[in-house]
């Protein structure tokens, strides 16, 4: 899958080698995936840069490995247990260089990813984790080589975390941390909720507020399709909420079931920059369910108009939806 680098050739970003040394060593696990294969070229298909870094990185570590070999055959093999305790380091030398050359793949400064409103985002960190960005959503990636840590500064992100088992993976949001080893979840960020739904795999929630006054806080371990709800009005709750509604954004979509309308507004105007109000308290309750394209408010005014004889006003950039007998809303300032 690699070929030779032209000499002429421009050289792949830091984050992009980074990411090709990630694939090269998930490829040397042991316990690598089936689909593994599939996924890295689905990887080298997005781009020529990233086929350019696998080949860059591939002579890494061809060449990481012949140092090795060279090291061991100048070896003195008459002293006794020189040669024994080499082959025992010398493994370690070569990963280290490899490290070193593909530019600290698991070690790096804080680097932020970001999205915008109605953008979505797929990245694999340098640890070979998948994370998928939601609509105006900002991680930092701080690792080292104790802990890998990322912190959620605002939005929602599906983790799939690559195992590494003495290498603790945990999202930090606020206060509240979860960790996780191998394992497949999500973390919201709304104004006043978190949530944090386990797709598969284990984790475990905790609070990293420091109060004399207050017992700690037990770990709150989940299961696969709970959902953990910490709001600022009412005690931290688990549910298990359908998860093809959870995750309905992955592919560009809003779903809801029985949901009230004022909620079904705040979830579409995450995805658009314009807005959709709803001030009458009575209309706000209207349940509805369907599937709507993320960002498509047109469609969804449409539709909640349609079901319920209701009235769509222009106020500026945004639509008022109010019942049929009620009066226009004032023009915007």
């Amino acid at each position: 899958m690699s070929r030779t680098q032209a000499p002429d050739d421009p050289v792949p970003s830091t984050d992009v080698r980074a990411e090709a040394a990630a694939w090269i060593a998930r490829l040397r696990d042991e316990q690598r995936g089936p689909d593994l294969e599939a996924q890295l070229r689905g990887w080298l298909d997005e781009s020529e840069e990233h086929r350019r870094a696998f080949a860059r990185m591939t002579q890494v570590w061809d060449q990481a490995g012949n140092i090795r070999m060279r090291a061991r055959d100048h070896i003195p093999t008459d002293r006794t247990g020189r040669s024994s305790r080499f082959n025992r380091w010398a493994p370690s030398l070569a990963a280290s260089l490899i490290l070193v050359a593909a530019g600290a793949v698991y070690y790096w400064r804080d680097s932020a990813l970001e999205t915008g409103v109605g953008q979505r985002q797929t990245r694999l960190l340098r640890d070979g984790t998948r994370v998928v960005l939601n609509t105006d959503t900002r991680i930092e990636v701080n690792y080292d080589q104790h802990l890998r840590r990322v912190r959620l500064i605002r939005g929602e992100a599906w983790f799939n975390v690559s195992k590494h088992p003495t290498w603790p993976f945990i999202v930090s949001v606020g206060d509240q941390e979860v960790r996780a080893l191998g394992t497949s979840f999500i973390v919201r960020r709304d104004t006043q909720d978190l949530s944090v739904t386990l797709v598969d795999g284990r984790v475990s929630v905790t609070s990293s507020a420091r109060n004399e006054d207050a017992p700690s806080q037990a770990p709150q371990i989940l299961a696969p399709g709970q959902r953990l709800v910490i709001s600022r009005h009412h005690k931290a709750a688990v549910d298990r909420p359908e998860l093809s509604r959870v995750t309905a954004w992955e592919r560009g979509q809003v779903e809801f079931a029985e949901t009230p309308l004022e909620d079904a507004i705040t979830e579409m105007n995450r995805y658009t920059t314009t807005r959709i109000t709803v001030p009458d308290a009575e209309v706000a309750q209207l349940r509805i369910g369907g599937v709507f394209h993320a960002g498509d408010s047109d469609e969804f005014i449409k539709v909640v108009t349609a079901a319920f004889g209701l009235r769509a006003d222009r106020n500026g950039s945004d639509t008022v939806l109010s019942g049929p007998g009620a009066p226009p809303p004032p023009p915007a300032q």
